[in-house]
């Protein structure tokens, strides 16, 4: 991840970083070792160990980390429909071997069940919400 994103995510949550303390926080999404963020970054290890136990820093890290994560889905979401179209063919292809379709079959499935079951989380959550609003106990 770029020192200008991360730079974005700590102004978006009003932190105070040093111009070092966003590059270790660069270093920690591409890095797993704090040892070698910190070698990355140009700082000595301990200084690296004393920032990640600071709430800014902390707050800073981890909304990078989301950003990274959303940025990874919404690349898998623009695959979605061409996978879909993908399992699609070989279930309806004839010629493809059985034990293709038959798993095509079953991707199908299995995600319609999830879904179907997720939707019906979600409904019931919306619903408890609404129960807990109504009854003065939120917010």
């Amino acid at each position: 991840m770029s020192l200008a994103l991360v730079s974005m995510f700590v102004y978006a949550i009003k932190s105070v970083l040093t111009s070092k303390q966003e590059e270790l926080i660069a270093a920690m999404l591409e890095t797993p070792k704090i040892a070698q963020a910190a070698l990355k970054a140009g700082i000595p290890h301990q200084t690296a160990r004393r920032w990640v136990k600071l709430p800014a820093f902390q707050d800073a890290y981890k909304a990078a980390q989301r950003d990274l994560f959303d940025r990874a889905l919404n690349g898998l979401m623009l695959k979605v429909d061409k996978a879909i179209e993908t399992i699609g063919q070989v279930m309806d292809d004839l010629e493809a071997p059985a034990n293709a379709r038959l798993r095509a079959a079953q991707i199908i499935l299995e995600q319609a069940i999830q879904v179907h079951k997720m939707s019906e989380l979600e409904a019931k959550y919306v619903e408890l919400e609404q129960f807990i609003k109504s009854a003065g106990m939120g917010k």
